[in-house]
């Protein structure tokens, strides 16, 4: 039988608002990969959290506007001997294959991206700097995402061009001087213009250089990409990698143990499996599922949804946080954690009325010490 979802989204803010109300009342900002443990631990007994690469992509974008201009030199001269150590440690050659990249840039600076995708030095490959300007891109859409939200409920189509001009400016002298940044910010100023000149549906400005038009043209009605496999086959191969799991735990001479409490057995492993996958397992469609695995699968999502919220309260960023885990989550996704279209629109609401409120008196904040209100706020 399916399992019954008893635990929704409200119920994993706990240990979130837990770590933001007892938090210094004006903390510092995030510095980067080295923080993330300890920003998530504040929430949780264990000494040792791994954020989602999405949680920590979101704290490193909220670094990186605080940091120090490298020269450019440095900047490429840093990015090629790690692009030489990549390969050496994966036993590859180029930073593509099959048309995918196939090395891990969600740690590297929004500067060093910048550098490797225009290379003006000829110090990178034509697939090095092909996976720099996708890595380039998917941070822009990621930073866009939440007001891709705002601008389809509310019909606000200049919010969301101007918050790519905001990103767009906040980058560094090197970047600023590429014709990549140099033709984006041209369409995006002409953008705005269009959406405030006609309001309450999205410009067509005709510019191939727009990347809110792109953005728009690529994501659903929520703001989340189009899905693609269908729920029966991700459940199919689900069902598949958790027979494996069982069958080499038998082959070991022992059995699959699916309650982290117990140390008999072989533990389950969840590494392989994304979080639609997981809430598909939650969701158990056909009775695939036994309720041990559903309430196993709960469990890890639940995790990661909530380091990722602690992850959205260390930035001090809640309501635009929380519409970018929103807007990530799959439909299964959605429909375990609770996250229905009342949902987000309390979230806009809750984000528009606090915005316009900092706005009247002036301030970057309204809790005290200035600190933006935590997730609570928001729901």
């Amino acid at each position: 039988m399916p399992t019954t979802i008893g635990a929704y989204l409200p119920s994993l803010l706990g240990s979130a608002r837990s770590a933001y109300t007892t938090a210094p009342a004006a903390p510092g900002p995030a510095n980067g990969p080295g923080d993330d443990a300890g920003a998530a631990s504040q929430g949780s007994p264990s000494a040792t959290v791994t954020l989602s690469d999405a949680a920590k992509v979101y704290l490193a974008g909220a670094a990186e506007s605080d940091a120090a201009e490298v020269p450019l030199a440095t900047v490429a001269a840093d990015a090629r001997a790690w692009f030489d150590q990549q390969y050496r440690t994966l036993g590859i050659k180029s930073a593509m294959l099959d048309g995918q990249v196939a090395v891990d840039l969600t740690g590297q600076s929004r500067a060093m991206l910048s550098a490797v995708a225009v290379d003006t030095a000829e110090t990178f490959s034509a697939d090095e700097s092909a996976a720099a300007r996708i890595a380039l891109q998917s941070r822009l859409d990621d930073a866009l995402a939440p007001h891709v939200v705002i601008a389809r409920h509310t019909r606000d189509y200049a919010g969301l061009y101007k918050a790519a001009l905001d990103y767009l400016d906040k980058a560094g002298a090197d970047e600023r001087a590429t014709e990549i940044w140099q033709d984006q910010r041209k369409a995006v100023s002409k953008g705005l213009a269009a959406a405030n000149a006609v309001r309450g549906k999205a410009p067509d400005t005709g510019d191939e250089h727009d990347p809110v038009h792109a953005l728009l043209g690529k994501t659903t009605a929520d703001g989340s990409a189009a899905p693609g496999t269908d729920t029966g086959s991700v459940a199919a191969k689900a069902r598949g990698m958790l027979d494996d799991q069982e069958n080499k735990a038998r082959d070991n001479g022992t059995h699959l143990q699916l309650d982290p409490r117990r140390t008999t057995g072989q533990p389950i492993e969840f590494s392989g499996f994304d979080n639609r996958t997981l809430a598909t397992v939650v969701l158990n469609p056909e009775a695939s599922f036994s309720d041990q695995e559903a309430r196993a699968a709960k469990g890890e999502l639940d995790r990661r949804v909530r380091q990722d919220m602690l992850a959205t309260t260390s930035t001090g960023d809640g309501g635009l946080g929380l519409l970018r885990i929103y807007g990530k989550m799959s439909v299964e996704e959605k429909a375990v954690m609770g996250v229905t279209t009342a949902v987000t629109d309390r979230v806009i609401q809750n984000y528009q009325t606090l915005m316009s409120l900092q706005n009247a008196v002036g301030g970057s904040g309204l809790a005290a010490g200035g600190a933006l209100p935590g997730l609570s706020a928001y729901l």
